[in-house]
């Protein structure tokens, strides 16, 4: 048999031998909803009765069903800057300048960190993707390469936070309404794609839906969800009423509306036949607004996202749920190694491709974390005296939440008397107005603490005993060992990160660049 030229054999060997049908890059959706908690169907828990047994999402579920659930995630910081920041650049969100807290009134003499930080847009759009946002951003400019350096298609559902419920409740064709909202949507990522062409895509997708305020009764209207079904399955430090429970109902509706921009984006990319080769992540930036321990606050009600990852391609073993408790900040580093990008130095959070890959990662893995670091500072300026923030950071496994709160003299919401109307760290909304008409009532005082009241130096509590975080065991000493340990671990990771709450004389977040003290009339 004649010998065939080394050459000639390369030549009619097959395309994959040669390596010229490399996977393709995937493109990335990334659907992130406003003040969007932990509420989906595919969150119900057979161990006890949750506000998640009577939404219906179905579009989340299906995402879960081909994909990875992760059933314990959490923000940065139960607040859209700072949370929104952290996302972005993969860090703790106090590393982040001027982005590490809602009202960043940083001096323009001073050099501000967040505008030279890499994050995963630019990172991104620097290796050959076409970036698009649509809506919302609240973060500074420079973290996703500034307007004119994205597509970002016109559209009016971002302007105002409540506008899209206000349509919804106001229309006298439920049905017209949400064609023009969902047609916005899935216009703005058709636009996108046809502006990318040939490159690959990644796609910041940030509704407001579930921002306050919300007009009363949108649940009924919506979803015919009576909110009489959520009778006994409110958290335990919210009393159960029928004001709470319509309030909470009209919540769970508008999540429910978001599930539907989710169907949309879904039958979009199918199709274009983008379908497999997409990664489609879903999260909202922190817990539910204008409920006491949610926004703003270290408890679950307030830290506890849900995420989804789904990618046909590159998903092994789909219908996963991963136990451990994940951080938004590993998007980033997640996203970045699916491109092919290089994560830059500095980035906190951990890349997600293994467990994705590992079709044998489920339930709690060692392939993800298994400790998240939460905290904040400033969120409304004057919600207590002298524009301070309210420091605190918390440690959280699988078995513990620890929280150490810096200023234990400060106010965690509001100085009482907590009033329906004046600027709070608590959303206005029928629950707060609830709360502020029984300041004074003996038998809520419980309910009323529980919301306002100072806390404590240190708190701890046994999740698997108090999943609502009623039970403060930082001065228990049988859990004196867990406290210490838990404690010394959060400092020295704070330490090692640079947290300008605690490196140095310790209070840079309560002086300028951080803080600007009010202006004396």
């Amino acid at each position: 048999m004649p010998r065939v030229a080394p050459l000639l054999l390369l030549l009619l060997a097959p395309v994959s031998l040669l390596g010229a049908a490399a996977p393709a890059r995937p493109n990335i959706v990334f659907a992130f909803a406003d003040d969007w908690g932990r509420y989906a169907s595919a969150y119900r828990d057979a161990a006890r009765p949750t506000l998640n047994d009577v939404i219906e999402t179905p579009h989340f579920d299906r995402l879960a069903r081909g994909g990875v659930l992760f059933w314990d995630a959490h923000c940065s910081a139960p607040s859209c800057t700072p949370s929104r920041g952290a996302v972005l650049t993969g860090r703790h969100f106090y590393r982040n300048g001027s982005a590490a807290q809602l009202h960043h009134p940083w001096p323009k003499d001073t050099p501000d960190p967040a505008t030279s930080l890499a994050s995963w847009p630019n990172l991104l759009r620097a290796a050959g993707y076409r970036v698009g946002l649509t809506y919302k951003t609240h973060v500074p400019a420079p973290l996703y390469g500034g307007r004119a350096a994205i597509h970002e298609p016109a559209g009016s559902l971002g302007g105002a936070y409540d506008r899209v419920a206000k349509m919804l409740h106001d229309s006298t064709d439920l049905a017209a309404t949400r064609a023009q909202i969902l047609g916005e949507i899935r216009g703005n990522l058709a636009a996108l794609i046809d502006s990318a062409g040939p490159q690959p895509f990644a796609w910041w997708c940030s509704p407001v839906l579930t921002h306050r305020n919300w007009p009363l009764g949108l649940a009924q209207k919506l979803h015919g969800l009576d909110p009489e079904k959520l009778r006994g399955r409110l958290p335990a430090f919210l009393p159960d009423t029928p004001e709470i429970r319509q309030d909470l109902a009209d919540y769970l509706a508008l999540c429910m509306e978001f599930d539907l921009s989710l169907g949309v984006i879904l039958d979009e990319l199918a199709k274009r036949g983008l379908l497999a080769n997409t990664i489609i992540a879903v999260s909202g930036d922190h817990g539910a607004p204008g409920f006491p321990r949610g926004k703003c606050n270290l408890y679950d009600f307030g830290t506890q996202v849900p995420l989804v990852i789904h990618w046909p391609a590159g998903v092994t073993t789909p219908g996963r749920r991963i136990d451990n408790p994940v951080s938004l900040i590993d998007l980033a580093p997640t996203f970045l190694a699916a491109a092919g990008v290089a994560a830059p130095a500095g980035m906190d959070g951990q890349d997600l491709l293994p467990v994705l890959r590992d079709g044998a990662a489920r339930g709690f893995t060692p392939l993800a974390r298994d400790t998240v670091i939460t905290g904040r500072e400033l969120h409304v300026r004057d919600a207590r005296e002298g524009d301070l923030p309210y420091p605190t950071r918390a440690l959280r496994d699988r078995h513990f939440l620890y929280i150490r709160n810096f200023k234990p003299d400060r106010w965690p919401v509001t100085p009482p008397p907590l009033s329906a109307e004046a600027q709070s760290d608590m959303d206005r909304g029928p629950t707060r107005t609830f709360y502020a008409a029984r300041t004074s009532e003996v038998a809520f005082a419980t309910f009323m603490d529980l919301a306002i009241g100072k806390r404590a130096a240190e708190e701890l509590y046994d999740l698997a005993a108090d999943p609502d975080q009623m039970r403060n065991l930082a001065a228990d000493p049988h859990h004196a060992a867990t406290r210490e340990k838990m404690s010394a671990q959060l400092l020295r990771t704070l330490r090692e990160t640079g947290d300008p709450r605690v490196v140095g004389n310790g209070d840079a977040f309560d002086r300028p660049p951080y803080h600007r003290p009010p202006v004396t009339p």
